[in-house]
């Protein structure tokens, strides 16, 4: 039975009311503003734009707009801008990058570049980590991620197979890595106790966010933080007032983490965390990505965990060393009970029709994974003007699927489209960034990873389970080659050549009741493009920072997985391609401040002379605010902008263009009692546009009025 159910939600509500209107009462105080769309403004510091973030994910660390690689980095002030509902709302401002599915937290998956479909197996195609944990989850008809975008304080997302060296072989679409919030985020030297609550409305399903977060030092060098959060939502409406069906639902996710420091130098920490996001709803569809009524209603408990135990070194004053190491837990679980039986007429009448549970009347199927992995960074000085960093490291997961159980119907064990079977991956890999005089930077990198896939049992059609017991094995390489080179203060290049062998997942070493013997899917990608960086470009103390990459990434081996109208079927196409541009630009002053994204991906299969499916339509965004310091008032306009998509696959429906624009406003005082607090409210599109993505199976969101506060301590 879901949370929401219970009077419990409208207590809340109101509570987050009260204290909202309470506080709203004083008056605006003198303050700083926070002026740039991603990263706050402090003490008076001059905005810092997406651009000039600091990219932790790509090796050394380096400013995203310094780094020879497509990447967006969104930092807490970026993700708290948006007011997300569900994870995949997060993206909407970084090019390349579309969810995919449906509006429904448990529906949806990522698409990176055209890479990424709803009913394939995009595993390590696209690599999610959640501190350094890969996540990962597949079903049929079900998203594959689930978690809540409170808990997070930085995303970063690194487009293309570049980074397939640090993260593993087959990252055809990028990596995306989710960083949670630290204790130290909440507290200021010397502090005891901090923390932070916030409470949320949305109007467009009457959505409530609670959040506590308390951190606290109770011993020197001893960090300690606990979150809750709690997030409801009923069915929301699409832009002609009709429920999007199956958007309801509620969460509940907490984290707690540990870190002591300790050493000569305090270069030393261990540290450990878990967190646990879960939904528990009852009389759902069973086909969480189109809701289509051919598998009837569910009632389903979703609940994802991860576990982190870990140890860093910095060994001060050694330059050759500096070692982080961890292991981890991952479990994602889906329960389902009480399905609909299904009914269809397969002989004539009169005979009554046939009746059966299509997955089991009760099931469960689980992604259990433990990892490992270890890294060093060495620092080397090479003459007065050449640095050298160099990674190395390895990394290594166990991973069981079981799915699904029986819990009283009849004994299954696997089924037709997900067999059971256990996987195994090891990799190791070694990057070196050489830089000179800070105007070239070299990166060359290489992985290999071993891979091995058993596949265990499943069931016919007929019901019966079948022992397969059969494993396959490969081996991949990663090679990459990537350069930066500043001809100017204001003006760069950059380029790269990147490799990688994606190994065969489960689901596709098992299709269609065989077993098959795979080869792997090869990628070989081409990266190109320029930077320009200016200050004081119009006027005193102003900037202005543009990164454009264009990219073309071949594919042999391509493994497509659609519905043709009665089943999903896997194709193997002999040859695919993918090419595009991307485009961030940013301008900020003291007071006006802009950004822009834009994307344009197509995807073709070279070998019949077709179009790839999942390729989103080209889009654009662009975002235009004022600050007005004297109140640290913050507020703007922000437009989304989609052409129609009439180059579809032979399963795709086209879809027409659209335009939504969006409001947003800020206020953060810091003087009086209200310092320390923030007020937010956004309407997300104003003109209550009916629309659908194109890689979405549902009518978007109508308009929504959504408003937030939260207060630190």
């Amino acid at each position: 039975m879901g949370l929401k159910k219970t009077g419990n939600t409208r207590l809340m509500g109101g509570v987050a009311l009260w204290v909202l209107a309470f506080n709203c009462g004083a008056a605006a105080q003198d303050a700083v503003a926070d002026a740039a769309p991603a990263t706050p403004v402090a003490e008076q510091d001059q905005p810092v734009s997406q651009l000039q973030q600091i990219v932790v994910s790509a090796g050394v660390p380096k400013v995203a707009i310094d780094t020879p690689q497509a990447v967006t980095v969104l930092g807490q002030e970026a993700i708290d801008d948006l007011q997300p509902r569900s994870i995949g709302d997060v993206f909407q401002e970084i090019p390349g990058v579309t969810p995919i599915g449906s509006n429904s937290i448990l529906g949806e998956s990522i698409n990176i570049r055209g890479i990424g479909e709803a009913l394939s197996g995009d595993e390590t195609r696209i690599i999610m980590q959640v501190d350094g944990v890969n996540k990962f989850f597949e079903q049929y008809r079900m998203g594959s991620f689930f978690s809540d975008p409170e808990l997070y304080k930085q995303i970063e997302v690194l487009r293309g197979p570049a980074s397939s060296t640090l993260y593993g072989a087959g990252a055809m679409g990028g990596v995306i890595t989710f960083t949670t919030k630290d204790a130290s985020d909440f507290l200021d030297p010397g502090d005891l106790i901090g923390g932070r609550l916030k409470t949320s409305w949305d109007s467009n399903g009457n959505g409530w966010l609670g959040s506590a977060i308390v951190a606290a030092e109770p011993v020197k060098n001893l960090e300690l933080l606990g979150a809750l959060n709690y997030r409801q939502s009923q069915d929301i409406t699409d832009g002609q007032g009709n429920e999007v069906p199956d958007t309801d639902f509620s969460s509940i996710n907490g984290l707690i983490k540990a870190r002591y420091t300790f050493g000569e130098n305090e270069d030393q920490s261990v540290f450990a965390s878990y967190q646990n996001w879960s939904s528990d709803e009852d009389n759902q569809n069973y086909d969480q990505i189109a809701w289509g009524p051919d598998f009837g209603d569910v009632d389903r408990t979703v609940t994802d965990q991860t576990a982190i135990v870990g140890y860093a070194n910095g060994f001060s004053g050694n330059d050759l060393l500096d070692v982080k190491a961890q292991f981890s837990w991952s479990d994602t679980r889906v329960e389902q009970k009480n399905q609909d039986q299904i009914c269809a007429q397969f002989a004539p009448a009169p005979a009554p029709p046939t009746c059966y549970y299509p997955f089991g009347f009760n099931s469960e199927y689980s992604y259990e994974t433990w990892q490992g992995k270890a890294d060093n960074v060495a620092t080397f000085q090479l003459g007065e003007d050449w640095m050298a960093y160099v990674t190395t490291g390895i990394d290594g997961q166990y991973q069981e699927r079981r799915n699904p159980r029986d819990f009283g119907t009849y004994v299954r064990s696997g089924s037709g489209s997900h067999p059971e079977g256990e996987t195994v991956n090891v990799g190791g890999y070694a990057q070196a960034e050489l830089v000179w005089n800070d105007r070239i930077t070299l990166i060359p990198g290489m992985r290999i990873d071993y891979s091995n896939v058993s596949v265990g049992s499943y069931v016919d059609g007929s019901g019966n389970t079948i022992n397969l017991n059969e494993e396959k094995s490969a081996v991949g390489y990663s090679p990459k080659l990537a350069a930066m080179i500043k001809m100017s203060e204001w003006l760069g290049v950059f380029g790269s050549v990147a490799h990688t062998e994606r190994l065969p997942s489960l689901d596709e070493v098992f299709s269609n009741y065989v077993v098959n013997d795979l080869d792997k899917e090869l990628s070989n990608n081409f990266e190109a493009g320029v930077t320009f960086s200016f200050d004081d470009l119009i006027m005193g103390g102003d900037a202005f920072r543009l990164k454009g990459t264009a990219f073309r990434n071949n594919v042999t081996n391509y493994y497509a997985s659609y519905w043709n109208g009665s089943t999903v079927v896997t194709e193997i196409i002999p040859k695919a391609r993918y090419e595009g541009l991307e485009l961030e630009a940013s301008y900020w002053t003291e007071s006006i401040y802009g950004s822009l994204g834009a994307s344009l991906i197509r995807g073709n299969n070279v070998s019949t002379g077709g179009y790839m499916n999942a390729v989103p339509a080209d889009s654009a965004f662009l975002k235009i605010g004022y600050v007005y310091r004297p109140w640290n008032l913050d507020f703007g306009w922000k437009g989304d902008f989609y052409a129609a998509q009439d180059r579809v696959g032979a399963d795709e429906q086209e879809t027409a263009g659209y335009v939504l624009h969006n409001l947003y406003a800020a206020w953060k005082p810091t003087d009086g009692f209200m310092a320390d607090s923030e007020v937010r409210f956004n309407v997300d599109n104003v003109f209550d546009k009916s629309y659908r993505n194109h890689l979405s199976e549902d009518e978007g969101a109508g308009r929504s009025f959504k408003l937030s506060f939260a207060k630190k301590f």
